[in-house]
């Protein structure tokens, strides 16, 4: 807005032009003076002049005539005195009047000035004021001033428009707290139809007369209202598509689940009986597709709740150099069947345990180093774990298989992303496992990246925070290491491994010795490998590449080599342990192998004194803790009831239950459940979650009650479901089921509940 400039500057030239030019019309005390003094001087003047004059006068009269004259010029001075008074007073009066003209035109000066510095404020005023107007008209904010009460004293343009009618006195009603400010949103009728306003009212005071008064300002929010609705509509949709979405998978998961533990549980069974190799090799693709099938479930269930939010974490106490070595166990049976390695090293500086979800880090590394598996052909796969500083931790787990090229390694984290696509593609699979690990290793804290070139395999990093567990509010931390043993012992390691043997070196390494990996088949200079083994205080043969490991062997103390041997073998090598101790072989160790075991064999195998331990060592460090003698039945049978109504899984749990030497007894339905545990006679039950009539989880309710009103000893419960969820897994206990097992049942942990049970 432009200002013009019309008072002003012409009223300063104005005051200019009647002053006269200033200080010449304006005596001051100086000019006042200088006057006085010139008054004066020439009334002296005149007086000396008058004087002279009179004197000369009268010398000049005659004598007779100059009394006469004396009179007249006494008259004259007396006049002219008069008149010089008169003279003095006017000019007095003049000076003060000329003074005091000057004091009031310096004060109409300053009146001016100050006039001129007033329409300049009002301006600025004025122009603050349009621009504010401007503003929040532009806003199109309704702005009102009301008395307590309800009567309105002001509203600015906005408001008349919308509410031209006098509608504005409806916007204003009594509040519980007049003094304070209140915010929220209305909706109001206005000209254009009902819109939405956030109203905000403040407590002020007019300027003019300060009466408290009540500040209404109303900004339209109708658009913001249609989107927040909008929005809170498609998340209710989305909301309810994700329960749905969930309800629908759990549901069908559980249908999926019911058959397949026929199927898996069946061929289990079937595989324990005399068949041909033809046979054999059937039941082993029926198995295989029915694990792959089982997988792709759980990988869909395991997303789904991913999305949904679902999926809650459960740290613990764990022992992350067991977890990660029974995940290469675990996948060892796989690897040896492609003719793989698979092979696990953590770091000794980890802490003996650490909090975390271990369910989920096992689901980790057995994605990543199941997917290894899967796009290896020779070599195979290794789990690293290293500590890396205080509060991290890293796995690696690294494979020689086909690789991938580096701008591949994002995509392959995304849903349903392979390495390669297309009908002619060569592994199986939906693509969800690495999503799957990289969103639960977020969830924990951490993160995954990869690294691969193309035919040279690939490496995945799975980066978590490292918090020790406590005890005794004391961190976990890693103890110094046991194995002083070792320390300065030469350890020589024969072996055309490429994955475990390297792992095996380098955790003797960690504990003091002098480690020399070489092949048991040559090709090495001569003079090395015999100097080498004739100074190794211990050897550790893979027979693997070897026709004989005994004539190996034999050859070796033929040629002067004392050392005691350890044979590493594979789990399916078992029968040609009598052989291999018959050629000498101080112990065993079975692949993967154990940091545990390594240190137990390598310990009695050092000790001169140990005699024919190692053996006993070697064969402790693998049994089954659970398992009975030989490994089958357990000490003494139990009486089992089996209350399942599917009559497919309800064989397969019965037949369990016989193989494993107890005695099993069968029911169709949960009443059917109740009526055979009303005697008491039962060591444990097997408890079907959904079946008609009475469920397993009301069932289980049931005979707790039972079981408290007779005074019975507490009875194990095992619920058996298809259903995966957790909510399903939390009524079972929460009824008081003592464990819940998933379908297909595992045999190995059916055998290890029922032995729990009998401890």
């Amino acid at each position: 807005m432009a200002r013009t400039t019309t008072g002003a500057p012409f009223s300063k030239a104005s005051t200019s032009v009647e002053s006269g030019g200033g200080a010449d019309t304006h005596p001051t005390l100086l000019s006042r003076i200088v006057a006085g003094l010139r008054a004066f001087g020439i009334a002296l003047l005149s007086f000396f002049a008058f004087i002279g004059g009179a004197t000369l006068f009268l010398v000049l009269v005659p004598a007779d005539s100059r009394l006469a004259a004396s009179g007249v010029l006494l008259i004259i001075a007396g006049v002219a005195l008069a008149l010089s008074n008169a003279s003095r007073a006017e000019t007095s009066a003049r000076a003060a009047v000329a003074a005091d003209l000057a004091e009031r035109d310096a004060e109409i000066s300053l009146l001016r000035a100050e006039n001129e510095k007033l329409q300049d404020d009002i301006w600025r005023l004025r122009e603050s004021d349009e621009r504010h107007r401007d503003v929040l008209d532009t806003l199109g904010d309704v702005v009102t001033r009301w008395r307590e009460g309800g009567e309105s004293v002001y509203a600015n343009d906005t408001a008349r428009a919308l509410f031209p009618d006098g509608r504005i006195a409806g916007l204003h009603g009594e509040r519980e707290d007049p003094t304070g400010e209140a915010r929220e949103d209305i909706l109001v009728e206005t000209v254009h139809g009902p819109r939405w306003f956030a109203r905000r009212d403040v407590a002020v005071r007019d300027v003019k007369t300060g009466e408290p008064l009540i500040q209404t300002i109303l900004r339209d929010v109708t658009d913001r209202r249609r989107i927040e609705d909008a929005l809170v509509a498609a998340r209710n949709q989305a909301e309810t598509a994700s329960a749905a979405k969930s309800r629908f998978l759990a549901t069908v998961s559980h249908e999926i689940r019911t058959p397949l533990n026929g199927i898996l549980g069946m061929t289990d069974l079937l595989a324990d009986t005399r068949l041909t190799a033809e046979q054999r090799s059937y039941i082993e693709a029926v198995k295989s597709s029915g694990e792959i099938l089982l997988l792709l479930i759980s990988e869909v269930l395991d997303m789904s709740r991913i999305e949904a939010g679902r999926l809650e974490l459960a740290p613990a106490p764990t022992d992350v150099a067991l977890l990660a070595e029974g995940v290469a166990e675990l996948l060892s049976p796989r690897a040896f069947a492609k003719g793989l390695e698979v092979g696990c090293l953590v770091d000794p500086a980890m802490p003996a345990r650490i909090e975390v979800d271990a369910t989920r880090l096992r689901q980790i590394l057995y994605n990543l180093a199941g997917n290894g598996l899967k796009f290896t052909e020779q070599g195979g796969v290794e789990i690293r774990v290293e500590r890396e500083s205080t509060d991290r931790f890293a796995i690696f787990v690294r494979d020689t298989g086909i690789g991938f090229a580096a701008g591949d390694a994002e995509r392959l984290f995304e849903e349903f992303e392979q390495v390669d696509h297309g009908p002619a593609r060569r592994f199986d699979g939906a693509g969800l496992g690495l999503a799957i690990s990289r969103r639960l290793a977020r969830l924990m804290g951490g993160e995954i990246t990869a690294g691969a070139a193309p035919g040279r395999g690939a490496c995945f990093r799975v980066e978590l925070p490292l918090r020790p567990a406590t005890t005794n509010g004391q961190a976990d931390e890693p103890a110094p290491s046991p194995d002083t043993w070792l320390a300065g012992k030469s350890v020589v390691i024969l072996s055309e491994s490429r994955i475990e043997a390297p792992l095996v070196a380098r955790r003797l390494a960690a504990h003091g010795a002098r480690v020399t990996e070489m092949s048991p088949c040559g090709g090495q200079d001569e003079d090395h490998r015999d100097q080498a083994l004739g100074e190794a205080d211990l050897i550790l043969l893979d027979p693997t590449g070897l026709r004989d490991a005994g004539a190996w062997l034999a050859g070796a103390r033929a040629a002067g080599v004392e050392a005691p041997a350890i044979a590493i073998i594979a789990p399916t090598d078992r029968t040609s342990l009598p052989r291999l101790k018959a050629a000498g072989f101080g112990a065993y160790l079975i692949r993967p192998i154990r940091s545990a075991t390594l240190s137990q064999v390598t310990r009695v195998m050092l000790d001169p004194d140990s005699g024919p331990r190692g053996w006993e060592v070697a064969g402790q460090s693998r049994a089954r803790p659970l398992d009975g003698p030989g490994g089958t039945a357990p000490v003494r049978p139990l009486k089992v009831l089996v209350a399942d109504d599917n009559d497919i899984n309800r064989l397969l749990s019965e037949a369990m239950v016989r193989k494993l030497g107890h005695e099993a007894v069968v029911a169709a339905d949960g009443s059917e459940a109740l009526a055979a545990a009303a005697d008491g006679s039962f060591d444990l039950i097997l408890m079907d979650l959904h079946m008609p009539g009475i469920d397993g989880v009301t069932a289980i309710r049931r005979f707790r009650t039972l079981e408290e009103d007779r005074g019975w000893s507490r009875i194990p419960v095992l619920a058996v479901t298809a259903d995966v969820t957790a909510a399903a897994e939390d009524a079972a206990l929460a009824a008081g089921a003592d464990g819940v097992i998933t379908k297909p049942i595992d045999p190995d942990l059916m055998r290890q509940r029922l032995s729990a049970a009998v401890a």
